[in-house]
């Protein structure tokens, strides 16, 4: 997906994978607990080099709802700085692992959310549903 329209969507998976964690959909088997705090953390990463700061002592998923919360509150600085970072193809940023783009690093971040959004809204028009689960495996029965 074009990053525009990730930028565009990003308000709207936000708030999808926020209420989808605050539903009764299951998702202890899914890596969301540490995946999500991270990818909270690399999105700070990048706003605080253009002089957002974001900051959670939140454990586990529920930083998401601190970044949801700061967000509405900062919500036009922080779409200036996220187009600014997307039309900006030169900057770098290092981190842990060596210097990548700012562009990309964001990219990724949106595009995460997207893919969470998308996941997480599946499961619970199945759930809605009510789906069998899809995870049985025949040969254990036997």
């Amino acid at each position: 997906m074009e990053a525009a329209a990730l930028f565009f969507r990003f308000k709207d998976n936000l708030a999808t994978v926020a209420g989808a964690l605050n539903s009764k959909l299951e998702v202890r088997s899914m890596p969301y607990n540490t995946s999500i705090p991270l990818e909270i953390d690399l999105l700070a990463d990048v706003l605080r080099l253009h002089g957002l700061d974001f900051t959670s002592p939140t454990p586990g998923t529920a930083r998401l709802f601190d970044f949801q919360q700061w967000y509405a509150q900062n919500e036009a600085q922080v779409n200036e700085v996220m187009h600014r970072v997307l039309d900006d193809k030169k900057a770098y940023m290092k981190t842990a692992t060596g210097t990548v783009l700012q562009k990309e690093m964001l990219y990724r971040r949106l595009e995460y959310f997207k893919e969470a959004a998308h996941t997480l809204e599946v499961m619970m028009i199945q759930q809605q549903l009510h789906s069998p689960k899809h995870f049985s495996y025949p040969f254990l029965n036997a």
